[in-house]
This record gives C-alpha cells, structure tokens and sequence, in this order.
C-alpha cells in the first residue's frame, strides 16, 4: 500500500513538472475543437472563442513562478523548521550564526538577535522578470537568555 501511495505521490509530483505544457495542449484542444466544430457557425463566435482561450492561457502560462532560494536562505530555513535554536543561551546562539546583524531588547526587556536569512529568486516561468525576496531571521530570547522564539520574515521591497 506504500509502494502505491508513493508511486502516485511521484506521478503527482512529476505531473506538476508539467502543467505550463500542460495548459498549453489545452489550449491548443479548445481552439482546435472551436475551428472545427459545426455547433458553432459563426466565424465571428468562433474567432471570439479563440481569443478569449489564447487570453486566459497566457495569463495562466505567464503566472507560473519558479523559486530559487539561496544557500544562506536554506540553511536558516532549516534551523527555523526544526527548531534547533530553542533553549540554546545566546552565546550558544552566536557560536552556532556568527554575530548578529543587530540585536535589540523589547517592552518587556528581552532580548532579540536579527540575522540575514538570505534571499528567493522569484522567475516568472518565461524567465522575463524576476526579483529576490529578501529575508531577516529573528531569535527571541526570554528572561533567562534562552532562546524563546524563532522566525523568518520577508523584508518589504522597494519597488
């Protein structure tokens, strides 16, 4: 039953490889179908149709992002999913990322450290734009100086 539910997992994940391709023989199908077809008889409707179709398929086609995070991004990603921070005093903290980029204590007089997470290249699946989304990982200590908290956070762009 595993081998099954895995096989199925990969043809899903190796479907998904393929959707742009996808979306586009189903759009070649439909204006294929609407030229040839007898139920509709006016040029007019038809040309209409096909339109529309190569409208809505481009915006679909053109909407696909590929993301590529960098090295810096993944590791930190690593360390905020699985939690390996929490508990650590915040020297532990420094031996493991280095010297924060900057630290600082809230309202209630706690500490927080503030370390570059690295960026994502976001491509549009035509590869004709593309930004970086960059990102800041935050490590919350309590009143003990151990590690409380952890996440990332987008930086806001500058568009």
């Amino acid at each position: 039953m595993e081998f099954i539910i895995s096989t199925i997992f990969l043809l899903l994940l190796f479907l998904g490889m393929f959707v742009p391709y996808i979306v586009f023989l189903a759009v070649i199908a439909v204006i294929v179908f609407t030229i040839t077809t007898k139920m509709i008889a006016s040029k007019t409707l038809k040309v209409a149709i096909i339109v529309v179709v190569l409208l809505y398929g481009f915006v679909i086609l053109g909407s696909f992002k590929t993301e590529t995070p960098d090295n810096v991004y993944t590791e930190i990603k690593k360390i905020d999913d699985n939690q390996s921070l929490l508990g650590l005093s915040s020297e532990e903290v420094v031996n493991i990322l280095g010297e924060p980029d900057s630290q600082s204590t809230n309202k209630e007089n706690k500490k927080q450290y503030v370390y570059d997470a690295g960026n994502v290249l976001k491509e549009s699946y035509w590869g004709h734009s593309y930004y970086h989304d960059y990102y800041n990982f935050y490590v919350y200590f309590d009143e003990n100086d151990k590690v409380e908290d952890t996440f990332i956070k987008t930086l806001p762009r500058e568009d």
